[in-house]
């Protein structure tokens, strides 16, 4: 017997125990002339130190499949010079992008066990290559013939977590390449194309569907294939007596779920248990596709939502658990999610509901749930006592229901101190080019304030006093002058209980010498929500446009500020810091990529934590209008490549009129130039392409962003897909007068 026939026993042996756990599933072998040599190694983690062995010997991943217990990994002889691979909970998106810089291409993908496996090889002569992960087999195939316009050819299709992912490159030998998609494997097809001088190229299933590829290659082996609910032995011994090898191997685990419901939900729950809430909330998600009437799986998907802070998305899970079964754990989970918004009084009449039908050893974590409401409420000497409650209904958890009295009775007697909040400066630390500078704190106490007073730099502040705002006790509003250098501010307050100092506040004083070119830019390419499309592009134009700004443009890289795939509050974040730090002669740009969107006449930018029917989630253009109102730069200009960018406009193009650079610069000015109108614009950015062409081909040293737009306009129409026209206009309502944006070169 010859050494693969030994190896293939070995292999058999364990694929045939592997398929007796279930006779619906099907397995997929493909075999192809191949007299190289072949291993194989499997197990329930994957076997990296296999892999690596196999590598010092020249031999490297040709195919892996994962059956719903272990993860099986095929080696051989190849072309490949060199390889590694990742095994990673999400898609390894910047280890891709990592690799890709050192020379390696994408020649596999699969997913198993909630993860992703990536291998990359040198010496697959790849150029130009690509990768798409979309939510739907459907968008998939978009994406496909996008690239497949331009030349690339699939490398590799992969399913899971409910994600769609498929490779493409420029460079292989594949040509002249199909697939078919279907509920049952295409044997009718395959023989056919067979029949057309193409052969199988790659192989997956997900969504319930097979997918085939199949390619002409530029040298054709004999090829033959199996499909069968269970490993084809005979099949394979034939194919290996006959100087063939496996050149692929695809389980349909999905089929081989017994009951599918049961094993996602007993997941979700594993996985809770270990904290992992994302992917519990992924396997409840795929539970309630399969029964979306289960309470159980609606109450435990909440659940994990508000453990990981979702308390809005966890507190509609809670209402459809509610309202399929009123019970006294899903009243406990509302309850706790009401607290979480701070909507106390509902919480405690669903937690009094809760208590009249829980039984008496599940009514510790009620009472101690009550306590948390009844606290909420300003009623700490009924939340105290439902704490005793607590532990005498449930004496297994008194260290813990203790401790939380213990922490509330320490609370009390410390809610009588005065407590002091700054508005502004709101961080710990802050700097500024301007001389005087505006605080403001709020002062709140129970107890009658006997004197205060402000310090800085360890001296009394002779203020005008503090006064009475809103809901604090007293407030102190003023404005100070400020020395060179760091300045630390406290706020001291004085009752007859004793004397409380606030928070130290530093704000740092370094008059502008002059103003400095500031970017923000803005990449957005992945989302959250798997009903919004990923993208490919915006976080690469991001870092192109940086190499640009800072290598030939006045930008200096400590200057330059780029957010990939930023949530909304990061967006904010960001805008606030340059609110505090930029002053009157700084020039500021703007750069977004990513998703738009137009509702209701008002357009929006998607953060990568956008939810598709949530639009406080979105950026609008009235949010991002008031913070360049609030940058008080000498000259504002923003770029948006994103869908409906042109409505942030409101009134549409305005007409600017162009000076001389030293006249122009001397005027304030709040621009935008955007990839389009209120239209939808490619994902493949033409605009971007000439924004960055025109900036890297002008060899004047002063380009005003008016010339810019003058330039790239023309350009952009004749080679958009649908002529989309670029605009460029005042911001309005921003304090524009009438100044423009100089790019001025090293």
């Amino acid at each position: 017997m010859s050494i693969y026939k030994i190896i293939g026993s070995c292999l058999l042996s364990w694929l045939l125990l592997s398929s007796v756990q279930a006779q619906n599933t099907s397995w997929c072998v493909v075999m192809r002339q191949n007299n190289g040599a072949q291993n194989f190694d499997s197990g329930r983690e994957f076997p990296a130190d296999f892999v690596q062995t196999q590598r010092n010997k020249n031999l490297y991943i040709t195919d892996l499949t994962y059956n719903n217990r272990d993860w099986l990994v095929v080696t051989g002889a190849s072309k490949y010079t060199a390889q590694t691979h990742t095994v990673a909970d999400k898609f390894p998106i910047k280890w891709i992008e990592q690799n890709w810089n050192a020379g390696y291409d994408i020649t596999h993908v699969a997913y198993g066990s909630t993860q992703w496996v990536v291998v990359m090889s040198k010496g697959a002569n790849l150029t130009r290559e690509s990768w798409g992960k979309k939510g739907s087999f459907e968008e998939l195939r978009t994406f496909i013939r996008s690239k497949w316009g331009d030349g690339r050819s699939i490398i590799d299709i992969a399913y899971g977590n409910g994600e769609w992912v498929a490779v493409l490159a420029q460079g292989s030998p594949l040509s002249k390449q199909t697939y078919n998609w279907g509920t049952t494997f295409p044997n009718d097809w395959v023989n056919k194309q067979y029949q057309e001088g193409r052969q199988i190229s790659s192989v997956a299933y997900g969504e319930g569907r097979w997918v085939v590829v199949m390619s002409q290659y530029p040298e054709q082996r004999e090829e033959s294939y199996l499909v069968s609910t269970k490993f084809p032995k005979a099949f394979v011994e034939r194919g290996w007596a006959d100087g063939k090898r496996i050149r692929y191997v695809q389980y349909n685990y999905e089929r081989d779920l017994g009951d599918a419901f049961s094993q996602h939900f007993r997941a979700g729950r594993s996985l809770a248990s270990r904290g992992d809430y994302d992917r519990a909330i992924y396997q409840y998600t795929e539970a309630l596709k399969l029964n979306p009437n289960h309470a159980g799986a609606y109450n435990n998907r909440a659940w994990a939502k508000y453990l990981q802070g979702q308390c809005r998305g966890a507190l509609t899970d809670a209402n459809r658990a509610l309202g399929l079964k009123a019970s006294a754990s899903h009243y406990h989970t509302r309850s706790a999610i009401y607290n979480c918004m701070g909507r106390c009084n509902e919480a405690l009449d669903d937690l009094n509901k809760g208590l009249a039908l829980a039984s008496s050893s599940a009514q510790g974590d009620l009472y101690a749930e009550r306590a948390q409401a009844r606290a909420c409420l300003g009623n700490n000497a009924d939340a105290i006592a439902d704490y005793n409650r607590a532990i005498t209904a449930n004496p297994s958890k008194a260290q813990q229901y203790e401790q939380k009295r213990d922490k509330l009775q320490q609370k009390a007697q410390q809610a009588a101190q005065p407590t002091v909040t700054w508005d502004y400066p709101y961080d710990a630390f802050t700097s500024t080019t301007e001389a005087r500078y505006a605080i403001k704190a709020c002062i709140h106490s129970e107890q009658r304030i006997e004197s205060m007073q402000l310090s800085i730099n360890g001296q009394v502040f002779s203020a005008r006093g503090f006064g009475i705002s809103g809901d604090c006790t007293a407030t102190l509003e003023q404005t100070i002058s400020l020395r060179n250098g760091r300045n630390t501010l406290v706020i001291e307050v004085k009752t007859a209980q004793g004397q409380v100092r606030s928070e130290q506040r530093t704000i740092e004083y370094q008059p502008n010498q002059g103003g400095h070119y500031h970017a923000l830019l803005i990449g957005v390419e992945n989302y959250d929500d798997f009903a919004i499309n990923d993208l490919e592009k915006p976080i690469d134009d991001c870092q192109a446009l940086a190499r640009t700004l800072t290598q030939e443009y006045t930008f200096e890289s400590n200057n330059i500020h780029l957010l990939r795939n930023p949530t909304k509050e990061q967006i904010l974040d960001k805008l606030v810091y340059l609110q505090e730090r930029l002053g009157s002669e700084d020039q500021l740009l703007i750069f977004y990529s990513g998703h738009g969107i137009m509702k209701n006449e008002v357009g929006y930018w998607l953060p990568s934590d956008a939810e598709k029917d949530r639009r406080s989630k979105w950026f609008s253009n009235a949010e991002l209008r008031d913070y360049v109102n609030s940058i008080k730069t000498q000259h504002t200009l923003i770029i948006a490549d994103a869908c409906f960018s042109g409505s942030i406009f409101t009134g549409g193009y305005r007409d600017v009129t162009e000076f001389a650079c030293a006249e122009m610069e001397k005027i304030p000015s709040r621009r935008a130039m955007t990839s389009g109108a209120q239209t939808l614009v490619p994902d493949n950015s033409v605009f971007f392409k000439y924004l960055l062409k025109k900036l890297q081909d002008n060899d004047d040293s002063c380009l005003s962003a008016e010339t810019l737009y003058t330039k790239i306009k023309p350009a952009v129409i004749y080679n958009s897909p649908n002529n989309h026209i670029p605009q460029f206009g005042v911001l309005p309502q921003t304090g524009d007068e009438g100044g423009n944006f100089i790019f001025r070169r090293r």
